[in-house]
This record gives structure tokens, sequence and C-alpha cells, in this order.
């Protein structure tokens, strides 16, 4: 099997630890505590995790929170572009699925990869349909209660130009 070696990737240290206590060597991280401030609360809280240890978790931590941030800017710039209607989340579906099908194409990998990834964007997409159907029901729902507060505001005497403003004003909601 010459050409066949796989080089396994060795667990860090601090992926073993208990979750809640890498959440808060992530929020001290965030925090601006050194590697060897975090080491020594480690080793408080029963844990021997070497400063340099710490420095490679807040490495790949601090890369994964850049591309989280980067990720956000570009919805939000998404969302400006593309006008009104879009919500944040609907920025990050287009995001998501525009990097899915960038990975598949540049990169076909094996057929269980694909499959994981097709999944996760029929996922995406059935949160889509989803999300559109809870957006036309609050649109319906709006246009009953406008019509409601329309009935009402006739009924004790404003005046057609007030009523009109009300109603679009609430319709404005859902525009």
């Amino acid at each position: 099997m010459a050409g066949t070696f796989k080089k396994f990737r060795r667990r860090s240290s601090v992926e073993v630890l208990p979750t809640e206590i890498q959440d808060q060597m992530n929020r001290l991280l965030l925090e601006g505590a050194t590697y060897e401030e975090i080491s020594l609360w480690l080793k408080s809280e029963g844990h021997d995790i070497s400063r340099s240890a710490v420095g490679r978790h807040g490495k790949l931590f601090f890369e994964a929170y850049r591309n989280v941030k980067v990720f956000e800017d570009q919805a939000r710039a998404l969302k400006g572009e593309v006008g009104d209607g879009l919500s944040m989340e609907e920025a990050a579906s287009k995001l998501i699925m525009q990097r899915i099908m960038e990975a598949l194409i540049s990169d076909p990998g094996d057929i269980l990869e694909q499959s994981k990834i097709i999944q996760a964007f029929s996922s995406l997409q059935s949160s889509s349909v989803r999300r559109e159907a809870v957006k036309a029901d609050l649109k319906d729902r709006v246009k009953k209660a406008a019509a409601k507060v329309e009935k009402i505001a006739r009924k004790g005497g404003l005046t057609e130009d007030t009523v009109s403003t009300i109603r679009r004003e609430i319709l404005g909601v859902t525009g």
C-alpha cells in the first residue's frame, strides 16, 4: 500500500476539556487575557494545559471568530444591497448557499462529503420555504389588523386622512 499513508491529527488537550471550561476560556480570550493567565486559570481549575496549547487554541479560536465577523459583515452588506425586505437570516442563507456551491464546484471530493453538503443545502432550502410561509402569514395578519383598526378609527370619528395614515403605517410593517 505504498502512497496510502494517512496522517492522523493529534487531538488538542483543549478539545478534551469540558464545554463549560472551553466556553469560559474563549470568553477570557475575548476579554484580552494572556495565554499565560489562561493557562494558570486552567491549572487552578484542575486542568494541566500548557501556555502553548492555549496559544494554539487561541490562534484557531480567533481565526474562526474573525471568519464569523467577516461573514456577518458580508450578510449585512448583502442585506443593504438587496433592500428592506431581506432579513439578516435570508442574507446569511444566500451566503451559505453560495459557499456550498463554490465548495462543490472547486473540490468535488468524495461522494459521502457531497451527500452531506447536499443534505445541508436541502435543510437550508426547507428553512427558506418555512420562513417565506411565516412572512406570508405575518403579512396577512397585519392586513387583517389594519382593517380592524381602520373600522375602529372610522367609528371613533377620525378623519379619512388620519385613517389612511394609520393604515399605511400599519401595512408598512410588512412592506
